[in-house]
């Protein structure tokens, strides 16, 4: 029988064919399952498998499965059409609460030299969203650049909460479409903290180089009511080299300062190893889906060790839902990415902030 050249199997089979040698071709559950002779360069022969089945409505997976490496067809997810209301709506609600959280951090105000309520909630907002927009912007351009399906960034506004307000809990963007590769997936969790990290970092210089330096006995004269906050290593190590603070005397954060400190907080939780967090993806990408598993239970402990309640309960709901890997999952990791994977764990050292200590 001779198969009509528009049949849709027909197609798939000669752009599998196009793109690897077969060995062999059976059905699992209905679906075609293609036994390839794997190659050094499968990486790229896969990425053009994948472009070929784009018009097909269809995503290739390769797997490894028996000893044998395979080419698997998932139906691709229809474009969903961005409904911009929503993720402009929510960054200007993130904006006004983010205000309103500097303000009245910066109210109350014993000592000359920091900001007004409004120009410290100016500050802290504009900056504090500076970060996270560039967190959230890291990951959008590495989705459009890998050909990820993926939502723009949605910022969730907080209203501010007593003893200290943040206004916000950070960002997300959801992913209709897994990454190409294991590259593909390092590239879009390394993305977002990298780029905000770049710039949190400028701006706890400029904040902790106009913070105020006080002696607690100045502070129990003007009465200055003040929350302590741990800090994580990287303010402590620029608050000793910009400011010089002796064992008597307190450190008074400018609105930038704290903004930085926030930035760094939403960084260091992003990047803890579990599930779909940006940590997650880098971790499921390196290691695979077994290490992936064990180090997302290992986060839960550890958020819960630094007093991250919430946080822990989350991933915890996270990891029922497992991580789709990448469409690739046979191709390893390049040295680069791998390097890029050890810098994010500097950045997670430098960032993490013990909120056990409160």
């Amino acid at each position: 029988m001779v198969t009509p050249p528009d049949d849709p199997f027909a197609q798939v089979r000669a752009a599998v064919e196009a793109c690897f040698p077969v060995r062999e071709l059976w059905f699992q559950d209905g679906r075609p399952v293609f036994t390839i002779v794997p190659g050094p360069d499968d990486k790229t022969r896969f990425l053009r498998l994948r472009d070929a089945l784009d018009g097909l409505g269809l995503l290739p997976l390769l797997r490894h499965r028996d000893g044998e490496t395979v080419v698997l067809l998932a139906p691709k997810p229809p474009a969903t059409r961005t409904r911009w209301v929503w993720p402009i709506g929510l960054f200007c609600a993130t904006l006004v609460t983010t205000f309103i959280a500097g303000f009245v951090d910066s109210q109350g105000g014993c000592v000359p030299g920091l900001p007004s309520p409004v120009s410290g909630g100016l500050a802290f907002s504009l900056s504090l969203m500076a970060i996270l927009f560039c967190h959230e912007m890291g990951h959008k351009l590495v989705s459009i650049w890998r050909g990820i399906d993926a939502s723009p960034p949605l910022f969730i506004p907080m209203p501010p909460l007593p003893g200290l307000a943040i206004g916000t809990m950070g960002a997300v963007i959801f992913t209709r479409t897994p990454a190409p590769n294991r590259d593909a997936l390092v590239e879009l969790g390394a993305s977002g903290p990298i780029a905000g990290f770049l710039v949190a970092v400028p701006i706890l210089v400029y904040g902790i180089s106009h913070s105020l330096v006080i002696s607690h006995a100045a502070i129990m004269a003007n009465g200055c009511q003040v929350t302590a906050i741990p800090t994580p290593p990287l303010v402590d190590l620029l608050v000793r080299w910009l400011l010089h603070p002796s064992a008597t005397s307190d450190v008074l954060m400018h609105p930038m300062a704290l903004a930085g400190w926030v930035g760094l907080l939403v960084t260091a939780l992003n990047l803890l190893p579990a599930s779909m967090l940006d940590g997650g993806h880098v971790t499921r990408a390196v290691f695979g889906s077994r290490t992936h598993l064990i180090l997302s239970y290992v986060a839960v402990g550890v958020g819960i060790l630094f007093g991250y309640w919430v946080m822990s309960l989350l991933i915890l709901l996270m990891i029922r839902r497992g991580h789709p890997g990448p469409l690739d999952d046979c191709s390893p990791v390049t040295p680069i990415h791998q390097v890029a994977g050890a810098v994010l764990v500097v950045i997670l050292l430098l960032s993490a902030v013990p909120l056990a200590t409160l």
